[in-house]
């Protein structure tokens, strides 16, 4: 009898690892994070190395719509469009906006696209890496390394699960690409033709799951499929990632699920004390601070009470002061990283004691009060 629980006992932990620890997701790594903050929510060898196929066009993309030049129109060069590969078909010579560009690099994932902006923005292949390895750095991206800007296979062209959801999260931040990636068809110029060329996303969950706005697939013979995804959900917004997946679109609905299901945009609680800021110069000595709008962060109920928060106020000020100016910030962190922050206000105008001084003595000049 003892033997028999023994092992149901043993089946059940099998399968609670399985369907609740693992997901039963096909793919090699992965990442769930939250885009505000681009904090792991979930997620498994996070930080293997892996090649990443198309969604290195993510910062392409990302380099295009920073560059300030989406609407100039540029002549297509014909060196730039020799390349293998997925093509959004473009003509040498063609006369294109940056941003028409780009609409073909992010939705039929075109290579050529890819070499054009790199050509276009920095004259060529090998600069135009130098400035994505550079941007990489910047966004603290230190697991990943470009060698092209289309995501075919390079000697030392590679990513992690956490490093390619957090590029996501960063690129879905500016407005234009994200316009861009959560297009599903699109129709630009054709060698001159208006409306000529239609365009096709390849993400089929921007159709399929509820609030999908993004992001990118991505598949060559070494990477597997590759996929980036985001989401929003009652303020909540997320960003998937997964490498060498053959099931990503079932890997990403389970991932992007578990996240709405335990995180909420919750509001955060201000200081209970009452706030106070020292005057120099003014008719009052200090002046009484609010903080009037309540702050708010997506998190889980038991990182809602890992919460901590800091004022953040200089000793004193100089009079005047005006009635709702900002004095300050209440600052808040989840492990010791900070997640919102809230501006502190003064409640009462000060005005400065000569200008009071001032006004008493003409009053009394012309014995006025």
């Amino acid at each position: 009898m003892l033997k028999k629980l023994s092992v149901s006992f043993l089946l059940a932990v099998l399968f609670i690892s399985i369907s609740f620890g693992a997901y039963a997701l096909s793919a090699k790594s992965c990442a769930l994070v939250e885009a505000d903050t681009g904090r792991l929510v979930k997620g498994y060898n996070v930080h293997a190395r892996l090649p990443m196929a198309s969604t290195t066009k993510i910062m392409t993309g990302l380099l295009a719509c920073e560059s300030g030049k989406l609407d100039t129109e540029f002549e297509v060069p014909a060196e730039a469009i020799i390349v293998e590969g997925s093509s959004m078909g473009l003509v040498a010579g063609e006369r294109l906006t940056m941003r028409e560009i780009t609409y073909g690099l992010l939705l039929e994932s075109g290579n050529d696209a890819a070499n054009v902006i790199a050509h276009l923005l920095c004259g060529s292949i090998p600069r135009f890496v130098e400035l994505m390895n550079a941007r990489a750095s910047e966004l603290g991206l230190s697991d990943t390394h470009f060698d092209t800007p289309s995501g075919l296979d390079g000697k030392s062209h590679y990513t992690t699960a956490l490093d390619l959801a957090r590029l996501g999260a960063a690129a879905m931040k500016n407005k234009d690409f994200q316009e861009i990636a959560s297009t599903y068809v699109k129709r630009i110029r054709y060698n001159g033709i208006k409306d000529g060329r239609l365009l096709r996303n390849h993400n089929e969950l921007l159709k399929t799951y509820d609030g999908a706005i993004g992001i990118k697939t991505g598949y060559t013979k070494k990477s597997g499929r590759c996929l980036v995804t985001c989401a929003e959900r009652n303020g909540v917004r997320l960003v998937a990632a997964t490498l060498n997946g053959w099931d990503d679109w079932g890997d990403h609905r389970a991932l992007l699920d578990y996240g709405f299901d335990k995180l909420k945009l919750l509001p955060l609680k201000a200081p209970e004390y009452e706030l106070y800021l020292k005057v120099s110069g003014g008719i009052s000595e200090k002046v009484l601070c609010s903080v009037p709008k309540t702050a708010e962060a997506v998190l889980s109920a038991e990182e809602l009470r890992r919460v901590e928060s800091r004022v953040e106020m200089p000793e004193g000020i100089s009079a005047p002061v005006g009635i709702n100016q900002k004095v300050g910030d209440v600052v808040y962190f989840l492990d010791g990283r900070e997640i919102a922050r809230c501006d502190i206000v003064a409640s009462d105008a000060v005005a400065c004691a000569e200008k009071r001084s001032f006004l008493k003595g003409i009053l009394r000049f012309f014995n006025i009060g």
